[in-house]
């Protein structure tokens, strides 16, 4: 049975089939919904005994586990990743003898042709979700829904600027609300120039040489093109700012990165685009700041920018100290 949209949510929640396809080209939703959809069963995902997460399983193995008995008793849960068309036949006799295991099969996208696709919109007892990413010109509203979910308000323009220059996949999307809202920190409100300032480009200025050569691990240049940025009147808030900014889109690759991408595939998927001047330097960050050291490195600027903006504390030193310090950790890292 193919699940209409406004009942996807509701079925996460409480499944009524113990077979669930889950296809579309948004590999993060896909995801998400199938880590929902697991989570749907106490307990099951804490149990060794009542959980199995397979990838590109064969047929055999697939009707192994949904038919296997829970040893400690309990709902179990199959997780299939990378489904595809040969298990169709497995999954057939599936819906002619149906599991007491809650069986989920994550694939990506399916044409109208797949077989596998057409006998989980066809047949009963199994439901079939597609996952696409949410269109562009609902956008707006689904940021200033999710975040105000969050208790964060966003001005319209903001909204419509983050729409055009974030992607509407769910997984780099629900990655930059959080960095938004962690931007929005106890004022829990975001204008265009919050928003402009966190996702833009860093560009070519001696501020974004700073940056780059912070993130690259370049002390020296990284001291000499903040003292330049300083006499051309760059302000240490602005610079950590635009230093946000870029760790945030850092982080969106690295976390592409950590689910199996190349540096130049996580690169591409960056938005704004790279410009191509940048693209090695770019490429360069994402091998020597993996996601973890990315979100320290967030927590570390963020924490730069309240400092910047307390009187008693010299902001021009503190922004110093945070940029050759995140120049060290680079350089370290590459070294190893």
């Amino acid at each position: 049975m193919k699940l209409e949209a406004s009942r996807v949510e509701a079925f996460l929640k409480a499944p009524n089939a113990r077979l669930v396809l889950l296809h579309g080209p948004d590999a993060g939703l896909v995801a998400e919904r199938g880590l929902a959809l697991a989570r749907s069963v106490p307990g099951a995902l804490n149990d060794p005994f009542r959980f199995a997460e397979l990838s590109n399983p064969s047929p055999d193995t697939l009707l192994a586990e949904a038919t296997a008995a829970s040893l400690g008793g309990g709902e179990r849960v199959v997780r299939v990743r990378d489904a595809h068309e040969p298990l169709t036949k497995s999954l057939e006799l599936l819906t002619k003898s149906p599991p007491d295991a809650l069986v989920i099969l994550e694939a990506g996208e399916l044409t109208a042709k797949s077989k596998l696709r057409s006998l989980a919109e066809k047949a009963p007892g199994i439901v079939s979700i597609a996952c696409y990413a949410i269109d562009a010109g609902r956008l707006p509203q689904v940021i200033t829904a999710r975040l105000r979910a969050q208790g964060v308000s966003i001005d319209q323009d903001a909204a419509a600027w983050a729409a055009q220059n974030l992607s509407g996949e769910e997984g780099p999307l629900g990655q930059a609300l959080e960095i938004l809202v962690l931007y929005a920190g106890a004022e829990k409100r975001l204008s265009l120039a919050d928003v402009s300032s966190l996702l833009a480009d860093g560009g070519e200025t001696s501020v974004g040489d700073a940056i780059d050569a912070a993130l690259t691990g370049d002390l020296a240049a990284t001291d000499k093109a903040l003292s330049l940025a300083y006499e051309e009147g760059a302000s240490p808030v602005a610079l950590v700012r635009v230093l946000l900014s870029e760790l945030a889109k850092l982080r969106l690759a690295a976390s592409t990165m950590a689910q199996g991408a190349s540096a130049q595939e996580a690169m591409a998927g960056m938005r704004p685009p790279v410009f191509f001047k940048r693209q090695p330097v770019v490429q360069k960050m994402l091998r020597l700041w993996p996601l973890r050291a990315v979100e320290q490195a967030l927590q570390a600027a963020l924490a730069a920018e309240v400092a910047c903006k307390t009187t008693h504390i010299p902001d021009d030193d503190y922004c110093r100290q945070t940029l050759l310090a995140l120049a060290s950790r680079a350089r370290s890292a590459g070294r190893q």
